[in-house]
């Protein structure tokens, strides 16, 4: 239970030092502080490190700056993106059912008259039916996949 404790502390300890915590988990890591000569010396050598850290000057070429610029705010159209595609896709997902619905008695006898015609055996006519419903939704996948690919080649 003790190490458990340590490493709570060494964990709110680093996070106090990047992030923040709250004030409860502050109140319960000076506590345990006062008490922890070892978990003590780990924040003051956090606390050293991130102040050292801030005294360190890096230069960065400006033109990976703007590159890494763009491709944040790519990511960010992205992730709105998906939102606003939605409903399309979904609209077009419902028009594919009701007229994939309306014309299956069409494409049923179509399939048998081509089953019959071609003297195939009756499961291929329940595959080319499969494929026929299919169609659509690998076209859309198609689709996406295309935009997808393109959009993370940018």
């Amino acid at each position: 239970m003790t190490k458990d404790l340590h490493d709570r502390a060494k964990g709110l300890a680093a996070a106090a030092r990047v992030e923040g915590i709250c004030a409860a988990d502050r109140e319960w890591l000076d506590t345990h502080l006062q008490s922890c000569a070892a978990c003590q010396e780990f924040s003051s050598a956090t606390e050293r490190a991130v102040r050292s850290l801030h005294l360190v000057s890096v230069k960065v070429d400006p033109q990976l700056v703007a590159r890494t610029c763009r491709a944040v705010h790519r990511r960010a159209r992205e992730l709105r993106a998906p939102q606003s595609q939605l409903i399309p896709l979904w609209m077009s997902c419902a028009l594919s059912w009701v007229l994939g619905g309306l014309t299956l008695p069409l494409v049923w006898e179509g399939i048998e008259w081509l089953r019959r015609y071609v003297d195939l055996p009756s499961p291929v006519g329940v595959v080319l039916l499969i494929v026929w419903w299919a169609l659509p939704t690998l076209v859309v996948a198609a689709i996406v996949g295309v935009k997808g690919s393109q959009a993370a080649s940018e």
